[in-house]
């Protein structure tokens, strides 16, 4: 596997090379055409390197380090440089670097890609962002009003790989776009060879029109809402555990698919699969699904299928707690969004190394009680100005070999069905530092 993220990195700095060199490029990925034409000390891809190194403390010596670490020779520059010359670089520079990852991950992975029955396993799934309280942050973003605040939010957007632990798509909109618009919108953009995971939020005969609906059917398992869905609650009635029917649109749904430029009637129906599975809490919940065949998928599957789209939420939560998303190294809308991509292309460049770790993590395990894992959020310590000398060194083995070493240090155990119940505790909200019983940042 270091090979192969050899080959990934040496396609990511391409991709730099090419920004950097073509002129027609270069204009497309920054505000002005003449940004970036002299050779300075805070060229494209030296901002960039600043970015993707995720600057969380005092930004003065964030810059300071950077230049002392990976540098040197006297040179260095204030952090108001550096907060104007990052507002050359549009953000779509980040996102695109990241597509480029993911493609070169499946490229160079080849057969080592992890897959359940050949599907590429994807969930979909929205959060949200705390932003700062600045006027052009509001205008943009807007806020979540309720009875006691106003708190200016972001809504997300994410597709996560989540056999791969790999985020093949991620995106900030205003807190007033809606979620299953934005799915909607996504539907013709996933692979042929992919699953959809998604919860009951998206189980709408639109999303699933538009599913069935490509050139190639798209495959999805969905939670269905049995709250107000006529045809969830006579099967959660029935004795049958799964059941094929046909479901037709309401007004509503035609009016949304003739919005992105379909027409279908109240008689355009759509065939799906109702299964019943039992949770470990003893409920009991129905999915829909186009795997029709229940001798080929069983409902167990099926209920494994679905149980895997916890992974997305696991990757919010690391992206809020340990890559501390919420906190930004600018107050401007263009460094809101260059911070966010920035979040999710370091992420993906943390789970491909992590990779290199298996044949030891495998071997470890079968020595102990409990199957290991990388403990990720002391990873991301030894990833600080690592991950910037990836793509600056002319030999990035030796920095994935040192990278893969320190990972391999720190393990902790993985328990399976392994719950802790939500505690809701009175907490300051005042001041800016809190202690945590089990936590401690690590960037």
């Amino acid at each position: 596997m270091v090979e192969a993220n050899v080959k990934i990195i040496g396609e990511l700095k391409l991709f730099i090379d090419y920004v950097t060199t073509d002129e027609e490029i270069r204009k497309s990925f920054t505000i002005r055409d003449t940004d970036f034409i002299r050779d300075r000390k805070l060229s494209l891809a030296r901002i960039a390197q600043m970015i993707i190194n995720l600057p969380k403390r005092s930004l003065s010596i964030e810059v300071r380090e950077f230049f002392e670490n990976l540098v040197g020779g006297g040179k260095e520059c204030t952090k108001g440089a550096f907060s104007l010359q990052r507002g050359k670089l549009r953000p779509e520079f980040f996102f695109i670097w990241n597509q480029v990852l993911v493609a070169a991950f499946y490229h160079y992975y080849g057969d080592q890609v992890k897959r359940w029955r050949g599907f590429r396993v994807f969930a979909t799934d929205g959060s949200t962002m705390y932003l700062p309280d600045r006027d052009e942050i509001v205008k943009h973003f807007g806020k979540h009003s309720n009875q006691y605040s106003q708190v200016p939010l972001s809504r997300v957007i994410q597709v996560e790989d989540v056999l791969n632990k790999i985020t093949v798509y991620g995106n900030i909109y205003s807190i007033a776009t809606s979620e299953q618009e934005v799915v909607n919108r996504l539907a013709d953009h996933y692979a042929e060879d992919s699953l959809l995971l998604l919860d009951r939020g998206f189980s709408n005969y639109v999303l699933m029109w538009l599913l069935l609906n490509q050139e190639r059917e798209r495959n999805f398992v969905i939670r269905c809402k049995t709250g107000g869905s006529q045809y969830a609650a006579s099967f959660l009635k029935s004795k049958k555990r799964s059941k094929i029917i046909t479901i037709y649109p309401h007004s509503n749904a035609i009016s949304m698919l003739k919005k992105l430029g379909y027409i279908i009637t109240l008689q355009t129906g759509i065939k799906v699969r109702l299964v019943k599975v039992t949770l470990t809490t003893g409920e009991t919940e129905v999915l829909m699904t186009n795997l029709y065949d229940k001798k080929i998928y069983s409902n167990e599957d099926l209920k494994y299928l679905y149980g895997l789209r916890w992974s997305i939420e696991g990757c919010y939560d690391r992206q809020k707690n340990q890559q501390q998303l919420e906190i930004f190294s600018g107050h401007r809308v263009i460094t809101i969004y260059q911070d966010y991509y920035a979040n999710v292309f370091t992420g993906n460049m943390q789970s491909i190394i992590e990779k290199q770790c298996t044949k030891y993590i495998t071997s470890l395990s079968r020595k102990r009680k409990y199957r290991c894992k990388i403990n990720r959020n002391i990873s991301w310590s030894h990833l600080k100005h690592n991950i910037v000398r990836l793509f600056i060194t002319e030999r990035p083995i030796d920095i994935l070999i040192t990278l893969q070493k320190a990972f391999e240090r720190y393990v902790e155990p993985e328990r399976p069905g392994r719950t802790v119940p939500r505690r809701t505790k009175s907490r300051r909200l005042t001041g800016k530092y809190q202690t945590f019983t089990n936590y401690r940042r690590a960037i």
